[in-house]
């Protein structure tokens, strides 16, 4: 049954993943075989929370920037890209204010939309 649910090949990032609720799901798509991005703004933090997926069986890999910097966005997403060759799951845990609407384009022919 939980085969159904497999997300292997595929590669998750999730925005505010070094604890709380984003932890959480990080963990979650990780156990189902997703290769999980972790985000935070310190890669101190982040890099403990890999090497925790990794002894447990999963892959991970960090990426450290601030989501209301449009900018540093568009960098990491053009990064994974490269790097992974792909990003499927987009889980926009973190938060901030004030609470903006835009369309993000990172020139990978993919868009998304953000609030930041």
């Amino acid at each position: 049954m939980l085969e159904m649910f497999s997300l292997r090949g595929r590669v998750a990032l999730v925005t505010g993943s070094s604890r709380g609720l984003g932890w959480a799901m990080a963990q979650a798509l990780s156990s189902a075989g997703a290769h999980i991005v972790l985000n935070g703004r310190d890669a101190a933090t982040l890099k403990p929370r890999s090497a925790e997926l990794q002894q447990v069986g999963g892959t991970a890999t960090i990426a450290p920037f601030d989501v209301t910097d449009l900018d540093a966005v568009r960098s990491a997403v053009a990064a994974i890209d490269k790097e992974l060759g792909r990003l499927d799951i987009l889980v926009n845990n973190a938060g901030s204010r004030p609470n903006r609407l835009k369309t993000l384009g990172c020139g990978t022919g993919r868009r998304f939309r953000v609030t930041t």
